[in-house]
């Protein structure tokens, strides 16, 4: 999923239903900017720290990795 979860307004109901239609092992990769890196005006197409902790909540495991010093942050998600 690239660049979409700032846009979507229950974000927990998507990490659950994506979760629930990976087969067991799968890997659900979200690229996302972060809105607190993010200047003012932009801060809106970002996800928030409270949005990273629902999405991530309830996974196997999971890693992140930031792409670029512009707050583009890669997030693998295993089920």
């Amino acid at each position: 999923m690239r660049l979409v979860l700032a846009f979507m307004s229950d974000k927990r109901a998507v990490a659950d239903r994506v979760r629930r239609l990976l087969a067991p092992g799968g890997v659900w990769v979200v690229t996302t900017p972060l809105a607190e890196r993010l200047p003012q005006e932009r801060r809106h197409i970002g996800v928030t720290a409270q949005d990273v902790a629902t999405v991530t909540e309830g996974w196997d495991r999971g890693e992140w990795y930031d792409l670029d010093a512009g707050g583009m942050r890669c997030f693998v998600l295993h089920a």
